[in-house]
């Protein structure tokens, strides 16, 4: 009997592996597998083997060719090609896994798709590309910090930083966090984790992959603000985050129309929707990378109110013609009507 359940065990994985909609193989090939791995099966045992797996539920498609031959497809697929496919370039994309790493679940993920289609299934990017992660323990972080969430405790951890010789060193010389874990987000290639800090007395976002794998305490985690939303802060980590929450307008092009729909959403309203000189008014935090955004649309998009904005970001873009000319450049006049022409480079 033990003999017969390791026979049936041993088809099923073979078929899945090596047969689809595309891929037959006969009786006669399967029996020599048999043969290979010390397994005796005959044609009977095998239309019994094949049988007792369909019963059982799975799609194994039985074609007979009388005189010639029996032939076998696996076709139960919970994964279609273009499923994986979509799986693995995420994979391949993703910054905060490692090369090898990618490597190995880009193999296993192949695996979930017919040997007809395995082939294809390359991922559009090459993982030797990409600027991955250096931190080999990734995975297990992630796996630790859910663990703290599931048991609602608290987790310490040191995190780092690159010294300008590109030498990862523990920030704040060892410090080591201890956070209350909230969740874990995937953003722009990069994942975070979402917790309250007590260093900071409040919500931080830590990149996982500049974490050391981190310890469970005993300490009941922080119950988390009421007022905390994960998709609100979702954006916070990676351009409006440590600055104070404000209300501002800004004055666009209409050709930036994507841009705002791709940070803001489809919910925002549009003013002066017929002229060359479009607005609209969002929150944002008040941060440098709120402005390293805005300062990729010099010419073409800029902020008109409020004024103590205005005047913050006209500051920025003196700074920044300063390091370009290596001078001291004349104090920018600030423009609350819209876009200055005086001010900005026309648009190309």
């Amino acid at each position: 009997m033990a003999n017969n359940k390791s026979r049936v065990l041993f088809l099923l994985d073979w078929l899945q592996e090596n047969t689809d909609e595309e891929c037959a193989v006969s009786g006669a090939e399967l029996r020599q597998k048999f043969k290979e791995k010390d397994m005796n099966a005959t044609a009977a045992t095998l239309r019994d083997d094949i049988a007792m797996l369909r019963e059982a539920g799975y799609d194994i498609e039985v074609r007979e060719e009388p005189g010639v031959a029996t032939w076998y497809k696996y076709l139960d697929r919970e994964w279609s090609g273009s499923e994986v496919q979509i799986l693995i370039d995420a994979v391949a994309s993703s910054l905060f896994i490692t090369k090898e790493k990618s490597r190995q679940l880009i193999d296993r993920l192949a695996k979930l798709a017919g040997p007809s289609e395995r082939a294809q299934l390359k991922p559009g990017i090459r993982v030797e590309d990409q600027m991955k992660a250096q931190n080999e323990f990734v995975l297990y972080t992630i796996q630790k910090i859910r663990e703290a969430i599931e048991k609602d405790c608290r987790i310490r951890f040191r995190y780092f930083e690159y010294t300008p010789d590109l030498e990862r060193i523990p920030k704040h010389k060892g410090y080591v966090y201890e956070v209350s874990p909230y969740a874990t987000i995937w953003k722009q290639d990069r994942y975070y984790l979402i917790g309250w800090s007590e260093k900071h007395g409040g919500i931080i976002n830590f990149r996982i992959d500049r974490m050391e794998v981190p310890q469970l305490t005993a300490d009941a985690r922080r119950p988390a603000p009421t007022d905390l939303k994960l998709e609100d802060n979702s954006d916070k980590i990676f351009w409006m985050f440590d600055g104070p929450e404000e209300e501002v307008t800004l004055r666009f092009r209409p050709e930036l129309m994507n841009q705002i729909t791709d940070r803001f959403g489809t919910e925002v309203k549009i003013e002066n929707k017929k002229t060359k000189s479009m607005e609209v008014t969002v929150k944002v935090h008040l941060s440098p990378t709120f402005y390293a955004w805005l300062f990729q649309y010099v010419g073409e998009m800029t902020v008109i109110s409020p004024e103590h904005v205005v005047s913050q970001y006209a500051e920025r873009l003196g700074h920044a013609l300063d390091d370009v000319l290596g001078t001291e450049p004349p104090p920018l006049p600030v423009d609350p009507s819209g876009l200055n022409p005086h001010t900005l480079p026309a648009v190309r």
